[in-house]
């Protein structure tokens, strides 16, 4: 009863311990997956605020320096803006007055009908640009309104480059990872084998 019992435990033993790793391994993989999305999410979400910080922050200095040269200097205004326009993250600025009437703009500036495809014969740009409006307000008056237009992936590239190519090192080292376990499984599971063989043939020696 014995012998014929002894080889019945490893086989139950081995299958367990398989499942067990098979279960293990998939729980690890659906955890790691679960913290590559969410850190993936977190970053867009976190450019998308950069963005939005960014060209606020812009669009505050440019109303600034519009408020400071309306008072001194007008005729200046259009120098200023097409200065600031050479950024390259900077589609157009425009200024309107209360009414929403163009009073100055930069060189090829698009209406916001135009940005959205609202306009006859116009596509939608709204996924390449973006506008910022901010009031134009001097002791208090309201004197118009004034727009920034900024290209979305050109601000954000450098940035969104650079995620990208963390997360693409990340599932380099996460494929990596999965093949040196499995590599030191297959390692760690044929000395197992061979020290069960060389167990169960002493035993047999013995008797």
């Amino acid at each position: 009863m014995t012998q014929t019992e002894l080889p019945l435990y490893p086989k139950f033993s081995s299958i367990y311990n398989k499942i067990m790793q098979l279960a293990i391994a998939i729980f690890i993989i659906i955890v790691l997956m679960n913290l590559w999305v969410y850190s993936y999410g977190e970053n867009k979400r976190a450019l998308k605020q950069h963005f939005r910080y960014v060209s606020e922050q812009n669009l505050a200095q440019l109303t600034s320096g519009v408020k400071f040269l309306w008072n001194n200097n007008r005729e200046q205004i259009q120098p200023y803006f097409d200065e600031m326009a050479q950024q390259h993250w900077i589609k157009d600025i425009s200024l309107y007055d209360t009414t929403g009437q163009l009073l100055i703009a930069t060189e090829h500036q698009a209406s916001v009908k135009e940005l959205y495809g609202l306009a006859l014969y116009k596509q939608d740009k709204s996924e390449l640009f973006t506008p910022f409006v901010s009031e134009l307000r001097v002791d208090g008056k309201l004197l118009g309104y004034l727009r920034l237009t900024v290209e979305n992936k050109v601000l954000t590239h450098s940035i969104a480059q650079a995620a990208d190519e963390h997360y693409d090192l990340l599932r380099l080292m996460m494929i990596l990872a999965g093949v040196v376990g499995f590599l030191l499984t297959r390692g760690l599971n044929r000395f197992s084998r061979q020290g069960f063989r060389l167990r169960h043939e002493s035993l047999h020696r013995k008797k």
